[in-house]
């Protein structure tokens, strides 16, 4: 089976907030883990930390944010999870069409994947169900 999605993602902005919450649930198909997952509805993340790209993936950012979390399901180490942030920012970007961008767009998904590998203070910090609140301290 490939990577797959089965509906398009549905977030709301949170007034105030640099974060955002799932009015549905997201369901994804990773190769990486070899295994359908699912982020409940009302999950709460920021689209995508990096500076300069924030925001350019919302997907492949609540599939990563949802993994980054200790009680995601799978409970997968920091790599794997780098691993499946690439693999979904791939399926998005191979929607776009044109040689520029999809040279563009390896140079994202490269950057933003080696900077999620590195970051400090993130990973295995929240639980899936945190509050924007949670979220900002």
């Amino acid at each position: 089976m490939d990577t797959d999605v089965l509906d398009s993602i549905k977030i709301e902005r949170i007034p105030g907030t640099e974060y955002v919450r799932l009015l549905e649930p997201f369901l994804f198909y990773s190769v990486v883990l070899r295994s359908w997952c699912a982020i409940p509805k009302g999950f709460i993340y920021d689209e995508e930390s990096v500076p300069v790209l924030r925001g350019t993936n919302p997907e492949a950012g609540a599939v990563h944010d949802y993994l980054c979390r200790k009680d995601s399901i799978p409970l997968v180490d920091k790599k794997t999870a780098a691993a499946v942030y690439q693999e979904f920012q791939a399926y998005y970007d191979n929607m776009e069409m044109g040689f520029f961008n999809k040279i563009w767009d390896w140079v994202k998904r490269q950057f933003k994947t080696d900077v999620v590998k590195v970051a400090p203070d993130y990973f295995h910090k929240h639980r899936v169900n945190a509050s924007y609140e949670e979220m900002s301290q």
